[in-house]
């Protein structure tokens, strides 16, 4: 779970994103840095130690991203350094990268299917999808063999469930029901 202080941070970050039209590109440094931390194993550790100096870990911090992010970002860096804060730049790139789809109308969409959907069904799944919520939708599509046929759809904490797997499930339990009267 985000803190409210990455929140914070994060929220900041958009309005100036906004003030400054440079929305795209601090969210496109905010995915680069949520991205290094995540596959990094030693940056990660390198930014929760508490006995690594902060003259040190701002140095190292500019020779890795100076020059690869906005200078936004790099005073964002900075700031959290002095505020031994550091630990934070993973939730705040993550809470960016939320916070810049929530302002532009984007949905991240999880869908299961039995079978690889055509170019064309992805499509129309998404044309679908767009009319129904109301927004642009991102879809992560995924293969499960284990539904058998048709396909579930996950929309933040909503599940529309169409597949053979489940509606063999809810036909046993109809009969488990029908068979104890």
């Amino acid at each position: 779970m985000i803190s409210k202080a990455a929140n914070r941070y994060a929220n900041a970050l958009i309005d100036i994103g906004i003030e400054s039209k440079k929305l795209d590109e601090i969210k496109e440094d905010m995915i680069l840095l949520d991205q290094s931390i995540e596959e990094s194993r030693d940056l990660k550790l390198f930014l929760k130690s508490p006995l690594i100096k902060k003259a040190i870990k701002s140095s190292a911090l500019k020779e890795i991203f100076e020059g690869k992010v906005q200078q936004m970002t790099m005073n964002l860096i900075e700031l959290l350094v002095e505020k031994n804060r550091e630990q934070l730049l993973h939730d705040i790139s993550a809470s960016y990268v939320s916070l810049y789809k929530k302002h532009h109308g984007i949905i991240d969409v999880e869908i299961q299917t039995a079978f690889e959907l055509s170019d064309e069904d992805v499509t129309k799944l998404k044309k679908i999808l767009e009319s129904y919520t109301g927004k642009t939708v991102q879809m992560d599509l995924s293969i499960h063999e284990e539904l058998i046929g048709g396909l579930t759809v996950r929309i933040d904490d909503t599940i529309f469930d169409g597949s053979v797997k489940h509606k063999l499930s809810q036909l046993e339990k109809s009969f488990a029901a029908a068979s104890v009267e």
